[in-house]
């Protein structure tokens, strides 16, 4: 009984140690991107989103890019992101963001960020100017290919930032009754 249990944990430490050996010796894959070129895409970002220079648009995002969020939807390639850029000018002439943190894959970076602004301009034509002050936080995921953006995701919480300018959230009567 001994002797098979101490056979039971040769075999599994065997098979522990061959499992550490195989996965610490696999070859990592390859970033996508140079270090220059996040930098580049950071600088970029820095003066995009902290005063709304669109000139840098096409040296940031890849013809057909695609940019994700959940708020307004998708804006596609670089004319879409300019768009998206004057949308948030208009809406917050003052709009800064700062970001906190960045995280690098193979393929990709994560930005965590915190922007602020005043809702000075219409948001949409249901939803006019508030003169409010809004900060809030959120996440990017930035998939990096040839030096620049081809596609990417851009995550925050709605509610607190709509709250923040005194709108409420209220279920539609029909639902109520339903």
């Amino acid at each position: 009984m001994l002797k098979s249990s101490f056979s039971l944990l040769n075999l599994f430490l065997f098979v522990i140690f061959t499992m550490l050996v195989y996965t610490g010796c696999q070859q990592q894959e390859e970033k996508t991107y140079t270090e220059a070129e996040v930098k580049a895409i950071w600088d970029n970002n820095m003066q995009l989103w902290n005063g709304g220079n669109l000139d840098i648009v096409d040296d940031m995002y890849a013809e057909g890019c695609v940019r994700h969020n959940a708020d307004v939807g998708d804006s596609e390639g670089p004319k879409g992101v300019k768009e998206f850029v004057k949308w948030v000018y208009t809406a917050y002439p003052d709009f800064k963001v700062s970001f906190d943190k960045r995280f690098e894959l193979e393929d990709r970076i994560i930005s965590h960020w915190s922007a602020t602004g005043t809702n000075d301009g219409p948001l949409n034509e249901n939803m006019p100017a508030t003169g409010k002050e809004v900060s809030f936080t959120g996440l990017a995921m930035s998939v990096i290919e040839n030096g620049k953006i081809t596609e990417e995701w851009v995550y925050y919480n709605q509610l607190p930032l709509y709250s923040q300018m005194g709108y409420e959230l209220v279920m539609k009567q029909e639902e109520i009754e339903e």
